[in-house]
């Protein structure tokens, strides 16, 4: 008996498209997964928990092989991808079609590695999956395709003929009127799937799926199969007068190493039943034309093995005819399907490159209310061939600029840990962003869940959007701007569409979180328009918040139950909401300055240091601060939990350079009591621990004693930001290894799949480097928590990595221009700027 291993399953992936596009997900499996990007429900409309097309019925819709074959040897072909499902090919006939032994898979979004290993292939394959996300290039991060690189090495002292295969096998775009096309551009050889009519919005074409696809390759002699029927490129069943056979191209492709190399791109006619009316003439063009099909060549040429020169006669032509037309109606009515192949001979040592691009154009984005939102690369492309062109072209722009952007993600001293959690929750951005036709951006609260731009979790996930898309992230704040309530408060999320919001205006943390991302965007970016459009929004949220001030102590004490954690009641003057007012106080006399609003500074000034007072008196317990109180001071009520998250208003401050409001022994002290508390590396960070007196509301509560990675990743940029580096090491590793265990390193639950709050890991990295941004000064500011430290400095001008080493601060700009921008370091720190952003890693 067999001794089998088996480890946990990863069941989530890299998200590969662009920034609204919709998406495709390739899982360490090595197959393609969760086809999003033919605006599938899941993507496309509020779904919740019920069931939805979260496009993973499409799964293998794109599949490579590869054939290696020795001088007189026998060819081996490998699957290379672990899907081996019966409906698609049984083992009976095909025993050499085999997926690799394993895949060694290395997710660095926007980049994905794969090493395919099998002791029976005499050639070694990688492949490398690239997404067009450039930082600070929006147009290019937001086109609908992907790049997919094969490198094959010949490690052996004898040439190899080498070939892979590509197919192409769409569940949708399979409909009456889908004509496939190939076509040569330059060195690459493309396949246009186009089910797009020229008004794709009039109500007969309104199917969402309806549009195009293309697959491009370069690299090799290249041959193809321009339109097939489904079936064909998987396995179906011939039973004709000529026998039963197991009809696939895979046949063709172990024998031969190519492809059939036809042109046909539209579905065949119908061969009418009764064939012996037809004229000679009629039957001679008839076959010509389904002869066209690699099936029926496959059916013809095993004839002619036998029969050579076959069909002569009227009777053999009619016998030819019938044996397709039985085919076709068994294979059933789904073409459009497409295939690939790159064969060469590889020397000795000699390592070789294919590559292949695909790209999409599914225009039919529908809202609920049937108003068509569209996507924006509409704007820019007008099918899915334009858009691989503009790939092909951009190749070393976009791509290349991907690539040095993951590989600056992990070029830091911190543990591994940390880049996982920048680049994988930055494939989140991809996965769940609309960004529509008109412009308008947002990100999914979790896919398919809740709504867009919920603010208390934009709040949390926005710094890596900001650095490296500022535009779409002012653009969303504007956006919700707009339907702030006349009382002040702001919006809870948008639904169903971008242009309406829920009626959660009653959440109380949001006023301040949109006060300090307010703040925040506008020191990264210095835009002043920005500012001054949301000056007069900043001083209704403000004025609203202050009213929950009824004792005057300078803290919120009515009106304070419900906030981000909503199955979670808080009352009187609750220790989160009361350093979320602070933190905001902060930051709008910050802006109150710039403003040159002097008489509101100087209130907000006066607020905040009486109720930094009442901070103090009324919930500082000795150790941490009480989850609330209530009441005066003699004879009032209070719940002494401890709350992890409860000075995550000063997380906010620091992470975003805006300077905190408490002393960082303070900081530590509280961590401590958190750390003691409510951690362990097994179970991970839990939002709160009951302590005497707790009331109902939190004993116990699902929120209360839950997970949520959002908030660890917090908890761990707070801790960095006061040297705390093993409080955030072991917090980071917790949370990395709690989602390995559970299948899911790139899918974090919250309320939804790929819940965007985890997007909060990003502040680890700013935390790590205390960088503080003034662009309208020009000037960025360096103060890490550690002696020796190499990590990513990210804004909205350039990318770069800083080496901190004893006196003496090195950074080297990968991407974007310092020019005109003065860096600081920690106080007697040398600071060293070089420009390298041309230059390979």
């Amino acid at each position: 008996m067999a001794v089998i291993v088996t480890e946990t399953q990863q069941k989530s992936g890299i998200a590969l498209g662009g920034i609204g596009t919709g998406s495709v997900e390739l899982f360490p499996d090595g197959e393609f997964h969760y086809w999003q990007i033919a605006n599938q429900p899941r993507w496309a409309t509020r779904c919740w928990e019920g069931p939805a097309d979260d496009g993973e019925g499409s799964a293998g819709a794109l599949s490579f092989w590869v054939r290696a074959e020795e001088d007189g040897g026998r060819p081996v072909v490998r699957k290379l991808g672990m899907k081996t499902a019966w409906e698609d090919f049984t083992y009976r006939m095909f025993p050499w079609n085999k997926p690799v032994e394993r895949i060694v898979f290395s997710g660095r979004f926007p980049v994905c590695d794969l090493a395919y290993a099998d002791g029976a292939l005499p050639v070694e394959v990688r492949m490398r999956a690239v997404a067009p996300f450039v930082p600070h290039h929006t147009e290019d991060s937001a086109t609908p395709g992907f790049y997919l690189d094969f490198t094959l090495t010949n490690p052996s002292d004898h040439p190899l003929t080498v070939s892979l295969l590509s197919a192409l096998e769409p569940s949708f775009c399979n409909r009456d009127g889908c004509v496939n096309e190939s076509y040569a551009d330059g060195g690459r050889c493309g396949i246009f799937l186009n089910a797009l009519p020229s008004q794709p919005w009039e109500a007969k074409y309104r199917e969402a799926d309806r549009g195009s696809l293309c697959l491009s390759a370069e690299g090799g002699e290249i041959t193809r199969i321009t339109g097939e029927n489904f079936r064909f490129l998987r396995e179906t069943i011939a039973d004709t007068a000529f026998g039963v056979t197991q009809e696939s191209f895979l046949f063709g492709f172990r024998e031969t190493g190519t492809l059939p190399d036809t042109a046909a791109g539209k579905r065949p006619e119908t061969i009418p039943a009764r064939l012996d009316e037809l004229t000679d003439a009629a039957i001679d063009t008839r076959i010509e034309a389904i002869s066209a099909y690699p099936f029926a060549q496959s059916i013809l040429g095993r004839v002619r093995a036998l029969t050579p020169g076959y069909p002569r006669t009227r009777e053999e032509k009619e016998t030819f005819l019938d044996a397709c037309r039985s085919t076709l109606e068994k294979m059933g009515d789904r073409f459009g399907s497409c295939a690939l192949c790159s064969r060469m001979t590889l020397l000795p040592g000699k390592t070789e490159k294919v590559r292949f691009i695909l790209s999409w154009f599914f225009p039919n984005h529908f809202g609920a209310n049937e108003k068509r939102l569209g996507h924006w690369y509409e704007n820019r492309f007008a099918d899915a061939r334009e858009v691989n062109r503009f790939l092909a072209e951009g190749r070393e722009r976009i791509e290349g600029g991907a690539e040095r952007f993951a590989a600056l993600l992990y070029r830091t001293s911190l543990l591994e840990v940390y880049p996982d959690a920048w680049s994988g929750h930055l494939s989140t951005i991809v996965k769940d962003s609309w960004y529509l036709a008109d412009g308008k951006f947002g990100l999914w609260e979790g896919l398919g869940f809740c709504g867009f731009h919920t603010t208390d979790i934009t709040y949390h996930a926005s710094f890596g959007l900001l650095a490296l898309f500022p535009d779409l992230q002012k653009g969303q704040m504007e956006m919700g701007a707009a339907h702030q309530r006349e009382d002040g408060r702001v919006h809870h999320f948008f639904t169903p569409d971008l242009d309406h919001v829920d009626n959660g205006f009653d959440r109380v943390d949001m006023n301040h979180q949109f006060v300090l991302m307010v703040c925040r965007d506008y020191l990264y970016t210095g835009d002043r328009g920005y500012l001054e459009r949301m000056w007069v929004p900043v001083k209704k949220a403000m004025d609203s918040m202050r009213a929950l001030d009824e004792d005057g102590d300078g803290l919120p004490d009515r009106g304070t139950k419900r906030n981000t954690y909503d199955a979670w009641s808080f009352s009187g003057t609750p220790v989160y909401i009361s350093v979320l007012w602070l933190s905001a106080l902060n930051a709008a006399s910050r802006l109150a300055g710039i403003m040159g609003d002097e008489a509101r500074r100087q209130e907000w000034d006066e607020l905040r240091t009486r109720g930094m007072a009442s901070l103090e008196r009324r919930l500082w317990n000795g150790n941490a601060y009480l989850l609330w109180r209530q009441g005066a001071d003699d004879g009032d009520t209070f719940d002494a939990s401890l709350m992890t998250d409860q000075l995550d208003g000063e997380w906010f401050l620091r992470v975003s350079g805006i300077g905190g409001n408490l002393p960082d022994s303070r900081v530590r002290e509280v961590l401590r009591t958190i750390m003691e508390a409510n951690f362990t590396p097994d179970s991970g960070l839990v939002n709160a621990t009951p302590a005497d007196p707790v009331t109902l509301m939190t004993y116990r509560n699902c929120q209360a004693e839950a997970n949520w990675t959002g908030i660890g990743y917090v908890t761990a940029a707070l801790a960095l930001s006061v040297g705390e580096r093993k409080t955030a090491d072991a917090l980071v590793a917790a949370i990395h290894e709690n989602q390995r265990r559970f299948g899911a390193l790139w899918d974090h639950w919250e309320c939804g799949f790929r819940y965007t709050r985890p997007l909060s890991s990003w502040t680890t990295m700013t935390a790590a480097s205390g960088l503080a941004v003034d662009a309208e000064k020009k000037i960025v500011r360096l103060a890490p928590v550690m002696d020796s430290l190499t990590v990513p400095v990210v804004t909205c001008a350039f990318s770069a990595t800083a080496v901190f080493e004893g006196d003496t601060c090195a950074l080297t700009i990968r991407e974007g221009s310092a020019d005109g921008w003065t860096v600081e370091g920690p106080a007697g720190c040398r600071v060293v700027v070089t420009d390298r952003a041309d230059a390979p890693f």
